[in-house]
This record gives C-alpha cells, structure tokens and sequence, in this order.
C-alpha cells in the first residue's frame, strides 16, 4: 500500500493544523535548546509550544466558532518566531536566523490573509 503525500496538503483542515503543528515544534525546539544552554526562559516558549500544539489538535472546534481565529494565532507565531530569530542572532548564528525571520515573515503574510478571509466569512454570515 503506498501512502501518497498528495492527500495530507489537499485537505484544508489538514494544511492549518499542519501550520499549527510546524510552528508549536519550532518553538518547541528552541524551548529545548535555551533549555541546553541553561536559560531560564525556555519556559516561556515551552508554555508557548505546547498552546499552539493544542490549538492544532483543537483546531476544527476553535475554528468553528471563531472564524478568524488564524489569523490571530498566525501573528502570534510570527512575533514567537521573530524572538527565536533574535535569539539566534545573539548566540552567533548566522543562516539560521535568516530563516526564522523569512518564516515569521510568511507567517505575518499568513495573518493578514486568514484574518482577511475571516472577516469576509464574518460578514456574508451576519
């Protein structure tokens, strides 16, 4: 039996939690790694990882009753995202932040996208 990936991105609601689950793991990860370097901040982006992964999990639910709720969650991951880019700029990466920043920078377009569709939604069913 083959597993085609076709069908996991095809799938609207697949795709946003997918988004959910991306960003909950990086900020994970970086959690993790303040962890390693002895800083007590990881907390925070742990509390944060582990919200935005039960955001994903709960997402159809959420999204049902507040239909612009993305693109508050988006803003939100992009700010946690820009602060792991900066993070990284301080300890002397240089490839990596530039990632993080071009992420957060998706993820701020993602925003203003979903919170558009959001308030059109809004609007056709009030």
């Amino acid at each position: 039996m083959r597993y085609d990936n076709r069908k996991l991105f095809k799938n609207r609601d697949k795709r946003k939690r997918f988004a959910h689950i991306g960003a909950g793991m990086v900020i994970l990860i970086h959690a993790y790694v303040l962890f390693e370097g002895g800083q007590e901040t990881y907390k925070i982006f742990a509390l944060a990882g582990l919200v935005f992964l039960s955001i994903a999990f709960f997402h159809p639910i959420i999204e049902k009753k507040v239909p612009w709720v993305d693109g508050i969650f988006f803003i939100i991951e992009g700010i946690l995202t820009f602060i792991v880019a900066f993070d990284y700029f301080q300890l002397g990466k240089k490839g990596l932040p530039i990632t993080y920043m071009l992420l957060g920078l998706f993820q701020f377009f993602m925003a203003f996208r979903k919170s558009k569709e959001g308030i059109e939604h809004h609007k056709t069913t009030t």
